[in-house]
């Protein structure tokens, strides 16, 4: 039996800019590569990326990738469900389908618990959305420490290649934080002391 621990991995993605938006055109830094998305829970448009990642329990970050940000999350949940190879994953609605959850199953091997819409037919109790949205605080934090600790949203790239390695290199950084903190017998997500 799998400890509660690592019984399932959660996804999500984050918006990061690629430019200021006022900034975008069709010839600039970016033309062809990123899009604008928005940001239904924050009401914000970014012309730019979504980060996408899959987290442990623990902080640990399993996967990630990068899509332009008017992507359709459950594509991006594809990816991550196959980079990860692990075999549970919780989700928020952006990754609600039946039919994709099927073919997860099926092609992968992977259970993805997408909290559906509450007007959907299968919509959850609401003590099933409070208990998955209290797992998602994980990832939730994760993101958080990559945009104020490591600056993820002001990476200064002026190619997607200069991106992708600035992205890699902060995710790199982020975990040779929880590396020290595992050997300091620390908490692995304390990652601010650190940095004093």
């Amino acid at each position: 039996m799998a400890d509660d621990s690592e019984a399932h991995h959660i996804l999500d993605t984050t918006l990061i800019p690629a430019i200021v938006r006022v900034r975008a055109c069709r010839k600039g830094l970016f033309a062809g590569q990123a899009a604008f998305g928005g940001c239904v829970s924050k009401t914000e448009w970014v012309y730019g990326f979504k980060v996408a990642l899959s987290v442990s329990p623990e902080g640990v970050i399993m996967a990630f990738g990068l899509a332009e940000a008017n992507s359709d999350e459950r594509p991006i949940g594809e990816f991550l469900v196959a980079a990860d190879d692990h075999d549970a994953f919780l989700a928020d609605k952006g990754y609600s389908s039946v039919e994709r959850e099927r073919y997860w199953l099926e092609e992968y091997g992977a259970l993805v618990a997408a909290t559906p819409q509450e007007s959907a037919r299968r919509a959850w109790p609401a003590k099933a959305r409070r208990w998955a949205a209290g797992k998602r605080q994980i990832i939730e934090g994760v993101i958080d420490q990559l945009k104020d600790l490591f600056a993820l949203e002001r990476h200064r790239a002026k190619t997607l290649r200069g991106l992708l390695a600035r992205l890699a290199a902060k995710i790199v950084a982020y975990t040779c934080g929880q590396a020290l903190n595992a050997r300091l017998g620390r908490p692995l997500r304390h990652l601010a002391a650190l940095l004093v």
